[in-house]
C-alpha cells in the first residue's frame, strides 16, 4: 500500500488535471457563447441542459458517484458556463 503523502500527492495532480479540463471547457463555452450571439440563440438551452444532465448522471452510476454529488457539480459548472456564455 502506497503511503499518506503519496496518495495526496495522486490527489493533487489529478486536481491540476481536472482544473486544466474544466478551463478547457470554459474556452469552449466562450467559442460556443459566440456562435450563439451570430446567430442569435438562446444562451440557456433546457433540452440541451437535460441532455447534458443525463449522460452526467449514467458516468456517475459508471464511477458509483453520488447522483447528488454530480447534480451539484455540474449546476456549479453549468452556472459558471450560462455566466461566461452571456
Amino acid at each position: 500500500m502506497k503511503d499518506l503523502a503519496s496518495l495526496r500527492a495522486e490527489i493533487d495532480l489529478l486536481d491540476e488535471q481536472l482544473w486544466d479540463v474544466i478551463g478547457k471547457r470554459a474556452e469552449i463555452v466562450r467559442e460556443i457563447g459566440e456562435w450563439k450571439r451570430q446567430h442569435d440563440e438562446q444562451v440557456l438551452q433546457p433540452e440541451r441542459w437535460q441532455q447534458v444532465m443525463q449522460h452526467c448522471q449514467t458516468l456517475a452510476k459508471k464511477h458509483q458517484l453520488s447522483e447528488k454529488v454530480v447534480q451539484e457539480v455540474m449546476e456549479a459548472i453549468h452556472n459558471e458556463s450560462v455566466r461566461i456564455e452571456s
